[in-house]
């Protein structure tokens, strides 16, 4: 969606009387929030779909880790008496592996800092405002 506002001149805010600048200055403000909170809403889109991923990545880390682990105590288990505790043994351990990476994977995937694109634009927006208003 994208808003036209009406940009004025110097001469032109200059030969305005108070109310029509009051209000001038209310849409631009109208204007700018409505911008920012579609920005706002796309980047937490974004974000909450990098979360999901990692999240998919994390949860699968999290069952093939107690599979692995239940491979192994299987293999302990096993051990004792014959030597078929091998295989089971190295199943095991490419289950952790496995888990392992997708662990590392899924944390890579984490936003780190929240709406750091909106967070940038309203400090900058600030910041132009108050050097408008000075």
């Amino acid at each position: 969606m994208e808003f036209e506002s009406e940009r004025l001149e110097r001469s032109q805010l200059e030969s305005l009387s108070t109310a029509e600048l009051v209000r001038h200055a209310i849409e631009e403000t109208r204007l700018l929030a409505r911008a920012e909170i579609l920005h706002a809403k796309k980047e937490l889109k974004e974000e909450v779909a990098a979360a999901k991923t990692a999240g998919i990545f994390l949860g699968a880390s999290g069952v093939l880790g107690l599979v692995g682990l239940s491979a192994l105590l299987v293999a302990a288990g096993l051990a004792l008496p014959v030597a078929q505790w091998l295989g089971v043994l190295l199943v095991g351990i490419f289950l952790v592996l496995v888990a392992g990476g997708l662990a590392l994977m899924g944390s890579k995937r984490l936003p780190t800092k929240p709406l750091a694109h909106t967070q940038e634009r309203l400090k900058t927006d600030l910041v132009r405002t108050k050097e408008t208003l000075q």
